[in-house]
């Protein structure tokens, strides 16, 4: 229980994924499916169009939900539209020094499994549940946090 309460209050940069693969919003929604696969991914950071946008993202769900299953209205052709017509922005962003145990509330209440890490305006990584719970996963059997 000691070492849970040393992961909740680590600073979210300690258990971020720092690889973080970027696509550009004018890619197509097929070229987003082929960088998952290959990265073996379910997420993509949308990269900003100049210095006064923000990151976006493309997730699995998104793909499933807007293009290829849309509900009522008529399914999107993955080789013909771009990213930036079906991604989620305006993403939510957490801090590189945010505890662990904040992150998690925030992640909970606007209902998100990911956030792009961010330091001073740069992106440092990501956070995601899997991450989290990669280090609890880690944590069993030892008296220290292992990361």
């Amino acid at each position: 229980m000691e070492q849970l309460k040393k992961l909740r209050n680590l600073p979210v940069s300690t258990l971020m994924t720092r690889d973080v693969v970027t696509v550009k919003g004018s890619q197509t929604v097929a070229t987003a499916i082929e960088i998952m696969k290959k990265h073996k991914v379910s997420s993509l950071l949308v990269e900003p169009r100049n210095s006064e946008d923000t990151y976006g993202i493309i997730t699995e769900k998104d793909i499933l939900e807007k293009v290829i299953d849309p509900g009522n209205e008529v399914h999107k052709d993955p080789w013909n539209t771009q990213i930036h017509t079906v991604m989620s922005k305006p993403l939510v962003h957490i801090e590189h020094d945010l505890r662990v145990k904040y992150a998690i509330r925030l992640m909970r209440r606007i209902g998100i499994r990911r956030a792009p890490v961010m330091q001073n305006g740069k992106l440092m990584g990501m956070i995601s549940h899997t991450d989290i719970l990669h280090a609890v996963e880690n944590l069993s059997g030892s008296d220290e946090v292992a990361l």
